[in-house]
Parts: structure tokens; C-alpha cells; sequence
């Protein structure tokens, strides 16, 4: 009897080990099934490289991308498709942040069903949250030069545009060297990483807010250069007395050194490991590049410049505009996505920046383009923004221009990059200024 009894249990927990396998598997088909499909490998989802069947298009219906009877195609207007290439993804696979791969699942009209099949053959739609004026007009307004340009909606995390140049036409792709150094494939906003000059100074405010009791009855000098650490820290000019608000509007070099200085760099390393920008954020499934910023001895001439966004600082664009996003939203900051029906499920929002600070740092931002930056530049949009101009060894500066529009019906943090272009407020500024006015029409 006892032996039956010990078999019988034997074979109920079998039984229950198998169902409760059964049910993960069913559980995990259910979240994971869209990717397993659509994974490139599967011949009946990719056929050299290429999607077999859906369409994608963006916030207001505008086709980017369709496969009708077998073949694929990019939008019709060529500078849609050029703007897009990166977001759509090339006819030969070889940029691997495209739609095309990554919401594989969703194009081909997978459920857990019917698996790939739809009865018209048409595949699955899918939305993004893109706007394609805005792409085109990042695109336009970047002549031509290298760089990258971010705009994410700081309420909902939906990003609005995403352009990375230099670009091509996927309906009549060039042929790109072996030896090719422009990073044609490469996907700016989402994969490269670039020295940030003077944005990087709301990073050390925000330290100096929170550290620093009287940094708002201190007054500051500028001559034009200051000794730190046996070197010269330099100003483009003399900015002469200076309370906070002013040294970031005119972005000293030499007061924000200073503050670093005191702070430390350890303190300086927490701000930026907090904001998110020295690590890999996410976008969806995709991951962004890191970030860096290095700990400079105490008290040198390093760890000065490290304060005013030199020295080995490192940014991402995707990861700027997260933080901006957190100001903007006093100290949140939603998970980003490329999904126009995504944020149903409900928004995900991550707090690294306390909201006094978010709040003090914004009015700032506000005073700068009220300042330095002129509001005239930016008809119609209330901007808080922080230009950079990042020097990179023997080559014209990085031009950055960063910050959000506060305007509940448009609510829009950016990061414009543009590289070897000179100044970050007139050359950055007129590109984030000609994508904001895209997308508030």
C-alpha cells in the first residue's frame, strides 16, 4: 500500500511539474511569442534580410514602410525614406536598430493564434510614435552634416523624431567602401556617444543645488581664465560678476570648473551614474550607448574641465534627453518608446532628480534663452534650453543644443547634436528650433 501511495505521488507531482511547464511556456509564448517569430533567422518572417509582410507607419497614419506582393517599400517622398533610414531600417539588413527587426512580431501581424498567418496576407500595421514632418525637417535642417537629433514627448515617453545623419535613399542605396568611416549605418540618437561640453553643466548644477546651500547668494568672477590644478581653465571672454543664473546663461567654463572643484568628482560621478548618463538606457528592446564620465584626481585641472563637459565626459543623445525629460517633468522621467499605441498599458516612470531641483533647474534654463539665446530664434515655443559647444581635439566643436518646451499640449524635450558645426546655440539651436516648430503645427 505504502508503495502504491509513494507512486501515486510520484505521478501527481509529474503531472503538476508538466502543467506548471506547460503554463510557463504558454505564459512566455504569449509575452515573447511576437519576437521568437520574427527573429531574422525564421524564413517565414525575413527573406534576404528583408521582412515578408506588413506595413509601418507613423503617429498620423503617413506610410514609411510596406510589403505588398513580396516587396518591400520605403515611402514614397525621398527625403521621408532618407530621414527614416535609420528608424525603418536598409534593404540589406546591415542597421540593426531598424523597425523592421526589432518589431518584427508586430509588422507581421503575429498573434498567439494564428501565429504569422493573417488571412489577407497583408501582415500586421505597425504605428510608431514618429512624426514624419518632424523627420523631415530635422533632416532639411541639417544640410547635410553629421549628427543626431532626439525629440521625445516628457509626459508619455513617445519619441517624435529620430534622425541620425549621414543617411542614403534605401530605394537606391550607394555603394558604401570597405574602409567607410562616416558610420552611415550607425544609429546616432540611440548609438553613439559624444563629448558634451556646456549641457553637461546642468549635471554639476544639479549637484551644486543639492550640495551647496548658498549657491544662490554667492557671487561669482570671471576674468576670462582661472588656475585649477596647475592649469588654465578658459572662458571665450570675461564675464566679469555673476550670480548662478547668469554663469549658466553665459556657460562659464571657469565658474563651473570651480564648482567641480569643490563638489568633487566622486559627487559629480553620483549625478551622472543617477541620471542615467553614463550607463545603457533603454528604448523598447533596443539598448542605447554608454555613457562616461571619469573620476579626476582632487582638485586638478581635469576634474575642472570634467565639471564644464570636457575631459573624458561622454553622453548619449537618447540618455540628454531622458534627463531633460526628468527637469521637465520635475524629477520623472518616462521609460522611452517608439510605439504610437504603446503607452496604454500604462506609463513607466523612473525618479532621478528630486523635483525643488528639477523646478530650480528649469527657471534657469528658462533665463538662459530669455539671456543668451534670444527668444525671438524660437517664435511660439515657451523653450528652457542649454546650448554646448564640445571641443574635439583638432576638429571644428560638437554643437549641442538641448532642453524642452513647456507647453502642455506639446510636450517635448530634445537633444540635438551636430557635428564639427561650431557654436551649440546657433547652429544646434536653429535645428532644434526647426523640429519643434514641425512638431507643434
Amino acid at each position: 500500500m505504502r508503495r502504491i501511495h509513494r507512486r501515486a505521488l510520484a505521478v501527481t507531482l509529474l503531472v503538476a511539474l508538466i502543467l506548471g511547464l506547460t503554463g510557463l511556456y504558454a505564459a512566455r509564448q504569449m509575452l515573447y511569442g511576437g519576437s521568437w517569430a520574427g527573429f531574422p533567422s525564421n524564413g517565414d518572417a525575413f527573406i534576404s534580410g528583408r521582412i515578408r509582410a506588413g506595413t509601418i507607419k507613423d503617429r498620423d497614419g503617413e506610410v514609411l514602410y510596406a510589403v505588398r506582393d513580396g516587396e518591400g517599400r520605403w515611402a514614397e517622398d525621398e527625403t521621408t525614406r532618407v530621414a527614416s533610414l535609420h528608424l525603418i531600417g536598409d534593404r540589406a539588413g546591415f542597421i540593426g536598430s531598424g523597425a523592421m527587426f526589432h518589431y518584427a512580431g508586430t509588422i507581421l501581424g503575429y498573434d498567439p493564434i494564428n501565429g504569422l498567418y493573417s488571412p489577407n496576407g497583408q501582415g500586421g500595421v505597425l504605428e510608431l510614435s514618429i512624426d514624419a514632418d518632424a523627420q523631415r525637417a530635422a533632416w532639411e535642417a541639417l544640410k547635410g552634416r553629421r549628427g543626431a537629433v532626439i525629440v521625445t514627448d516628457y509626459v508619455t515617453g513617445e519619441i517624435v523624431c529620430m534622425v541620425s545623419s549621414p543617411s542614403f535613399d534605401p530605394e537606391d542605396p550607394p555603394e558604401i567602401p570597405a574602409d567607410d568611416t562616416s558610420g552611415v549605418y550607425l544609429n546616432r540618437p540611440l548609438s553613439a556617444a559624444y563629448t558634451p561640453g556646456s549641457i553637461f553643466k546642468l549635471v554639476t548644477l544639479a549637484a551644486a543645488i543639492e550640495n551647496l546651500d548658498d549657491l544662490f547668494e554667492r557671487d561669482f568672477h570671471c576674468s576670462g581664465s582661472a588656475k585649477i590644478g596647475g592649469g588654465t581653465v578658459t572662458c571665450g571672454r570675461a564675464h566679469g560678476d555673476m550670480k548662478i543664473e547668469d554663469a549658466l546663461a553665459e556657460s562659464c567654463n571657469c565658474t563651473f570648473a570651480a564648482l567641480a572643484v569643490e563638489l568633487g568628482g566622486e559627487t559629480l560621478k553620483e549625478y551622472a551614474d543617477r541620471f542615467g548618463l553614463t550607463s545603457r538606457q533603454e528604448v523598447d528592446d533596443m539598448r542605447t550607448a554608454a555613457g562616461r564620465f571619469d573620476v579626476g584626481e582632487a582638485g586638478s585641472f581635469d576634474l575642472g574641465w570634467s565639471g564644464a563637459g570636457q575631459y573624458h565626459d561622454l553622453v548619449n543623445p537618447a540618455a540628454m534627453v531622458r534627463f531633460v525629460a526628468a527637469i521637465a517633468g520635475r524629477g520623472d522621467t518616462p521609460r522611452l518608446t517608439l510605439q504610437r499605441d504603446y503607452t496604454h498599458l500604462g506609463v513607466t516612470r523612473d525618479h532621478i532628480l528630486a523635483a525643488t531641483t528639477a523646478e530650480k533647474l528649469g527657471e534657469i534654463m528658462e533665463y538662459a534663452v530669455q539671456r543668451t539665446y534670444g527668444p525671438d530664434n524660437f517664435p511660439g515655443l515657451k523653450l528652457h534650453a542649454k546650448s554646448g559647444t564640445a571641443e574635439v581635439g583638432t576638429e571644428k566643436p560638437n554643437a549641442w543644443f538641448v532642453g524642452y518646451i513647456d507647453d502642455p499640449l506639446h510636450p517635448y524635450a530634445f537633444a540635438v547634436c551636430v557635428e564639427n558645426a561650431g557654436s551649440g546655440a546657433s547652429q544646434a539651436g536653429k535645428v532644434a528650433n526647426a523640429v519643434l516648430q514641425a512638431c507643434t503645427q
